[in-house]
């Protein structure tokens, strides 16, 4: 116990590394303050959140100058960055916006924050304006959400009328696009309905007859020789030929069956009718355009 109450004592003391006086190396108690003997400097290593495998090859003084060098080469980047916006803001301002989205998107390469991303999406919307680069203005849109800050969104927001103007324009005409493509289905979704019925009861009308006759030529070839005068031959022939007919029949009916199934099913799909594909198209343009204003605005207004 007496050992242990030592440890607990000694665990909080300096320790140092020094020589003796047969030049060997001991670790002891530096309670005095004193430097007798010659010490071993013990420098303090770095750690980073990250592992760095060239830290630990690197003397203090490596360390320090790679360090020095990596953070002038930030403050570059972080001037050149900058720059670009300023001249972005300016080409914004002065109606050059192809200008203006050039020298923004070359400073998203040296820094990616809230101010690069709101003046991106001001730069591809032309100030909420224009959605013609709507995927860059959804890219950009995208970094406003993860890196502006409140008041950069709050900026956003007291321009965006144009935006919200537009919302409103699509949702309209999405709406009524949508109105006039269910009319259609429904019109034709009774035509496709009747249709299917009828071709149902011709594949009914011509599988059964022809699954009787199948069953009987299977049965009389079975006893085609039982008669010596080939009377159950002659009727598997005959039978046979029935079927065979029968068969072609059934076909038939079964494939336009499956042609009135197919169009049932695409009458459901927006993509089969150019109608249905405006509609898609408008709604797509609608989710997009929401997806913008819900980087900066928290309410959707579709």
């Amino acid at each position: 116990m007496a050992e242990e109450r030592l440890i607990d004592d000694d665990k909080d003391r300096k320790y140092k590394i020094r020589k003796n006086a047969d030049g060997e190396e001991e670790l002891v108690i530096d309670e005095s303050g004193e430097e007798d003997g010659v010490e071993i400097p013990v420098f303090e290593v770095p750690y980073a959140d990250e592992d760095d495998e060239d830290a630990a090859v690197l003397t203090p003084e490596q360390y320090a100058e790679r360090e020095r060098i990596k953070k002038e080469e930030e403050e570059a980047r972080a001037k050149r960055a900058e720059q670009l916006l300023e001249t972005a803001k300016q080409k914004l301002a002065a109606g050059d916006m192809e200008g203006a989205q050039y020298d923004v998107s070359r400073a998203e390469e040296y820094l990616k924050n809230g101010e690069v991303y709101c003046l991106m999406l001001k730069a591809y919307t032309r100030n909420f304006h224009d959605y013609t680069a709507l995927e860059y203005a959804k890219t950009a849109a995208d970094g406003v959400k993860a890196h502006a800050s409140t008041e950069q969104k709050a900026d956003l927001k007291k321009c965006s009328k144009g935006l919200k103007d537009k919302i409103a324009e699509v949702k309209a005409a999405s709406d009524d696009l949508s109105a006039r493509n269910e009319e259609k289905k429904t019109e034709r979704r009774e035509f496709f309905a009747a249709e299917k019925k009828k071709a149902q009861n011709l594949f009914l009308g011509a599988v059964v007859p022809f699954v009787a006759l199948a069953i009987c030529a299977i049965v009389l070839a079975t006893n085609m020789f039982a008669a010596e005068n080939g009377a159950f031959l002659i009727a598997t022939i005959v039978v046979a030929a029935f079927a065979a007919v029968a068969l072609v029949f059934t076909l038939i009916t079964a494939r336009k069956f499956l042609s009135s199934l197919r169009n049932v099913r695409l009458n459901e799909k927006d993509s089969a009718t150019k109608l249905g594909r405006e509609y898609e198209k408008s709604k797509k343009l609608l989710e997009s355009l929401n997806e913008i204003l819900n980087s900066f605005e928290e309410n959707d207004i579709s």
